[in-house]
């Protein structure tokens, strides 16, 4: 199957394009069989999450789940395996189940629902859509290049210790070895700047209230969106400017290898 990756920052429109591309590549005339799944449902389990926050108590970064460190990436590999296999041509097309995450658990907090609730996927795909707010984000693997980045004092990241933005760095590159080398096309949706990211989360908030009456306040969504800022300001640059695809950790593609990373440049009002 052909994996696709869909990135772009919260409230942007990635489930929104990811569920048209599945109605329209579905009907007539492709009638593909497509199958989409999310970064957000591949989050760890609350105890394990809660047992990670209470190992590095200093680290609010992976306090909560949302940055790389914060997913199960065992389970994401044996998905991305398992989805794989089952469009391979010598399978029957076997029945994949594939994780859920509900967020509203624990007041807020999150957990994966059990094993006899997820969904199952009937094999074989010819399409498998992927998309996260995160996904495409790469470790720095120079320690003295994070150092800087560090030290020009970004304005969220340096509300955090410098060993808590290593942790999530050196994170990253087991979503690199273990994930990203799935992927053979990667879309990138890119806002017109990151303090976007705030308007549009409170427009979703918005509209949550008018259609069931609850939501975040604003001060909420502020606090809510700036525990996201610090990748931001370290990872998405290189992601605007670098092929997904060129020097890829855990690759076994010649470096000079570059997959395909189509960006799309949206305004405030998210077009094109």
């Amino acid at each position: 199957p052909l994996f696709v990756g869909i990135s772009g920052p919260q409230g942007i429109g990635k489930t929104t394009i990811t569920r048209e591309l599945v109605s329209t590549l579905t009907e007539a005339p492709h009638n593909l069989r497509v199958f989409s799944f999310s970064m957000d449902d591949l989050y760890l389990p609350f105890k394990q999450q809660e047992a990670l926050s209470q190992r590095y108590p200093d680290n609010k970064l992976i306090e909560f789940r949302g940055l790389p460190g914060t997913h199960d990436i065992a389970l994401g590999t044996r998905t991305f395996q398992a989805l794989y296999e089952s469009s391979q041509p010598q399978s029957t097309g076997s029945v994949v189940p594939v994780p859920v995450y509900d967020k509203a658990l624990y007041a807020g907090r999150g957990d994966q629902l059990p094993q006899d609730q997820w969904p199952r996927a009937q094999g074989p795909f010819d399409v498998i859509l992927f998309e996260g707010w995160s996904l495409g984000f790469k470790s720095v693997r120079d320690p003295k290049r994070l150092a800087e980045i560090y030290a020009s004092a970004p304005k969220y990241l340096s509300q955090h210790s410098f060993s808590s933005i290593e942790m999530v760095n050196h994170a990253l590159e087991e979503y690199e070895r273990e994930w990203y080398t799935y992927l053979d096309a990667f879309v990138h949706l890119s806002a017109p700047n990151i303090s976007t990211v705030f308007k549009w989360r409170q427009e979703q908030e918005e509209g949550l209230w008018a259609t069931r009456g609850a939501g975040m306040t604003k001060d909420q969504v502020k606090d809510f969106v700036a525990r996201f800022m610090p990748a931001y300001e370290v990872y998405l640059e290189r992601l605007k400017q670098e092929n997904l695809f060129k020097n890829l950790q855990g690759s076994d593609e010649p470096a000079s290898y570059q997959g395909r990373h189509l960006r799309i440049d949206l305004d405030e009002d998210r077009e094109m």
